[in-house]
């Protein structure tokens, strides 16, 4: 399948006997039984063979599709694949480019003629994202270990150090490669604390693939792993009310998806109550910081105590100097 999908123009039956290494009647016999295979909504096979000449080719049929179907079927893998420009100069991105280009080149001529100026009509605008370059040596590593299941030694440097020689090695079993707010983060199994933790690729200092694989856990998911956190950093569970001070800031934040338990509640006063449910406050509290005075926190107590103290830390720092 692969190799016909490569050759849209067709795949003469002398190449696939020589490339697959079968005999004529051997062919015949993988033709026949994949053109039963594989067939349509009303029984006709999508493998046609068709002759030029004096020579059988095998080609994928014509299904019917409107050009503007594989328009917007680009359209839609070019977008996606924009999302990930902050990758750029990563064997991540890279590989992306060489798919869409795999996946242009088969397009018809009409439909390539169509797409022109994609790179203008279709931007991410990158916010606040992380910069791997140099990178590329350890994400190759990750992505190896992921796929093979194999354990890897890591070192890596705590976020709040930025002495390199202050590289923790430890033995991680890769489980997810994350995206999360423009970053790329690891979820494993930690050898030296027999749980789950993140690692941010950008502060791994060096990974090593090592001949030890592991099996991955049953009943494990990312999803799973990460339901009713808010982010990636989870803790005890907690009932969090938000009170939201202006209408403009409730339009603002019901336009979003800011947890799954979300409830706004308006009430008469013109403020808007926002209560939530989530795992753990820490990166809670910085989102909230970042709403300043439009979000006040009711409860709980602890976290209205966090956000307010930052919160006057930070003006003292705004007073008139004298």
């Amino acid at each position: 399948m692969l190799g016909l999908t490569e050759r849209p123009r067709g795949w003469s039956w002398a190449d696939v006997e020589r490339e697959l290494g079968v005999g004529e009647r051997t062919l015949a016999r993988y033709v026949k039984m994949l053109r039963a295979a594989l067939v349509d909504r009303d029984g006709e096979s999508l493998v046609a063979v068709v002759a030029r000449g004096d020579r059988r080719f095998l080609r994928l049929r014509d299904q019917g599709q409107p050009p503007s179907s594989n328009a917007y079927q680009a359209l839609s893998f070019y977008f996606a694949s924009s999302v990930l420009q902050f990758l750029d100069g990563t064997i991540l991105k890279d590989d992306m480019a060489a798919l869409w280009s795999r996946f242009y080149a088969l397009l018809p001529p009409d439909v390539r003629r169509r797409l022109g100026h994609l790179e203008h009509k279709f931007y991410t605008v990158p916010y606040l994202v992380k910069d791997y370059a140099g990178c590329d040596e350890v994400i190759g590593e990750v992505l190896k270990c992921l796929v093979d299941q194999r354990t890897m030694r890591v070192e890596y440097a705590s976020p709040w150090r930025d002495d390199e020689d202050a590289a923790t090695p430890h033995l991680v079993d890769p489980y997810t490669l994350a995206l999360y707010r423009g970053g790329l983060y690891v979820l494993g199994r930690s050898h030296k604390h027999r749980k789950l933790i993140y690692l941010a690729v950008e502060r791994l200092r060096a990974v090593e693939r090592l001949p030890a694989t592991f099996a991955y856990p049953p009943g494990y998911s990312p999803e799973r792993h990460t339901e009713g956190t808010f982010g990636i950093v989870e803790g005890p569970e907690t009932r969090v009310e938000l009170l939201i001070h202006s209408p403009e800031g409730a339009a603002l934040l019901k336009a979003r998806r800011i947890h799954r338990t979300q409830r706004f509640v308006a009430r008469a006063d013109g403020t808007t109550l926002l209560t939530m449910t989530v795992r753990g406050t820490a990166e809670l509290a910085n989102w909230i910081l970042s709403l300043g005075p439009h979000v006040e926190v009711l409860a709980p107590a602890t976290l209205r105590a966090e956000v307010g103290a930052a919160l006057r830390r930070g003006a003292a720092r705004y007073r008139a100097r004298r």
